[in-house]
């Protein structure tokens, strides 16, 4: 007796080139046998005619680390087909936390991951170990597999400081690391155009990869810079990897900026390169040519040196104003010039703030909120920052379609969102945020695949299954096949379609009809159900 049998669908296993005929039998949190099995007596069937039966969709990028805990239902990624999130993403976490820096973290957290959650910030935990328990104890609709950010141990040991790690600070450090990978940690992550993470060296990032080298976990990387000194930052993320002895994982991959588009072969090139050279290298991408980010990261370095309210100090400072705008519009070396990267500001907008006044500003460009104000665009940046103390994400157009497209259809990508868990209502729902939390997978099903026929279905399913579980270890999910977990999306791949739109974001994808996240439907009908059957994923 089946818990669940789906049939009359083509199953994508997540190895297959060609979907195939075949019913999916569920008993428990497996799946137990796939075949023919019209005669075989389940406790609910699912009707999947003219249907795919695909892995759930494993989202190799989020920043769902506190979303997963303010709302547990994952709405947003539940419709979209998902039913793993890998969080700890861009050197953001948080964890480990130290009492007496919690409050830098937070402050930072709310420029950086949860700007758009309009609540106070509280992080109860210390360790990994105890924010993942929160997790396990009260359980969200999706798998979660966490990585540890490099950020978050940075700051727990030296807070905002540029300064080189002594010694005593760097084994501290390498025993988080270790600590983490105890715990099950996926890999160690980076985020370069960040802080702190900005301040880290290739000695630095290659020391803490090196704990990691004997358990062959890997190193996830945002690049120092993804537009003018794009090539030197892809060297320095391969450098960092070989010197440290661990794959590498590239997040987001992207050119952005006039002075890389159109660079797509000379980018593979260089990956190629790589492997040839012995190195294992993944990389995942979004399907947008508009990325999101925070205002605040459109700030020089030195100039958040200290943490966020030492930022809001010298934004303060006309004589330091004059400073960040010179380095704005010239640039620094090795620095991820956010808005010279967007080419005008008419390609920046804003997609959330904390203050009730900020409200006005949802969906504006930095030009057109300048020209209401009266203002230059510098002094609108200044004055936005400091009104919403820190806490604004925008969107920024940076990419070319045609770059974005290349990259989607690589026979090696992954898809990651770089989106939280949102929702239409309630706590999730606040400010204009990117379409990309709502419709990643939809658009990918189609866009690239229906409507552009860049890639075949069964492709778009390895690309968003088993693909991001093999560079995660995962043996047992990310494929349909008898004994792995049931882990199961049913989508129709003639209406699936992403409704999220810049103007109008926060709208469910179509065409998704059943997602199972460890043998339980978490949505049935096109509905979401009461299931909270997500799990803490740990490596192995």
């Amino acid at each position: 007796m089946l818990d669940i049998k789906i049939v009359g669908g083509l199953v994508a296993d997540g190895v297959c080139d060609k979907a195939f005929r075949a019913d999916v039998g569920i008993a428990g949190d497996k799946i137990a046998e796939i075949g023919d099995l019209r005669d075989t007596p389940a406790a609910q069937t699912i009707d999947a005619a003219g249907k795919i039966v695909a892995p759930g969709f494993i989202d190799m990028h989020t920043h769902s680390d506190m979303s997963l805990v303010y709302d547990r239902k994952a709405s947003s990624k539940i419709h979209d087909g998902v039913t793993t999130e890998v969080i700890g993403n861009c050197g953001i976490g948080v964890a480990p936390v130290r009492d007496e820096r919690r409050d830098e973290l937070i402050a930072y957290l709310g420029t950086r991951l949860i700007g758009t959650i309009p609540v106070k910030l509280e992080l109860p935990w210390n360790t990994m170990h105890e924010y993942l328990s929160v997790l396990e104890k009260a359980p969200p609709a999706t798998n979660v597999a966490p990585l540890l950010a490099q950020g978050a141990v940075r700051l727990a040991e030296m807070g905002f400081s540029s300064a080189h790690p002594t010694p005593e600070q760097m084994a501290r450090m390498k025993a988080e690391v270790q600590t983490a990978l105890d715990e099950g940690c996926f890999g160690l992550s980076s985020g370069l155009v960040y802080m702190p993470g900005e301040y880290s060296t290739i000695d630095d990032l290659s020391e803490l990869c090196r704990v990691m080298a004997p358990t062959g976990r890997f190193y996830v990387t945002h690049v120092r810079s993804e537009s003018d000194d794009l090539f030197a930052a892809i060297d320095e993320a391969i450098a960092t990897a070989q010197k440290g002895g661990v794959p590498l994982h590239i997040s987001h991959l992207k050119l952005a900026g006039a002075s890389v588009k159109g660079q797509t072969a000379r980018l593979f090139e260089r990956l190629e390169k790589a492997r040839a050279d012995g190195l294992d290298l993944t990389f995942d991408v979004y399907p947008y040519a508009c990325g999101c980010t925070s205002l605040g990261a459109c700030m020089p370095p030195w100039a958040f040196e200290g943490g966020t309210d030492k930022l809001l100090e010298r934004l303060r400072d006309p004589e330091i104003r004059v400073r960040i705008r010179h380095d704005i519009e010239n640039g620094l070396p090795g620095w991820q010039n956010f808005a010279r990267s967007c080419e005008t500001f008419e390609n920046i907008t804003i997609a959330s703030a904390v203050t009730e006044k900020g409200q006005d500003l949802l969906g504006k460009t930095i030009a057109r909120v300048a020209g209401e104000w009266g203002v230059d665009p510098y002094t609108c940046m200044y004055e936005i920052l400091l009104q919403e103390h820190g806490r604004v994400q925008i969107l920024n157009k940076m990419m070319r379609d045609e770059d974005v497209d290349a990259i989607v259809a690589h026979p090696d990508s992954m898809i990651g969102s770089d989106g939280q868990s949102l929702s239409t209502e309630g706590i999730m729902s606040s400010g204009k945020p990117h379409p990309r939390a709502f419709g990643t997978r939809a658009r990918v099903l189609g866009r690239y695949v229906r409507e552009k026929k860049l890639f075949s279905v069964e492709e778009a399913v390895k690309k968003m299954s088993s693909r991001p579980a093999k560079r995660l270890g995962l043996r047992d999910r990310g494929v349909l096949k008898a004994g792995n977990f049931a882990d199961v999306t049913v989508f129709d791949p003639e209406t699936v379609q992403d409704l999220a739109t810049f103007e109008n974001p926060k709208q469910y994808s179509a065409g998704f009809s059943a997602v199972i996240v460890n043998g339980r439907p978490a949505l049935l009908n096109g509905c979401e159900t009461a299931a909270l059957s997500g799990r803490v994923l740990r490596a192995r």
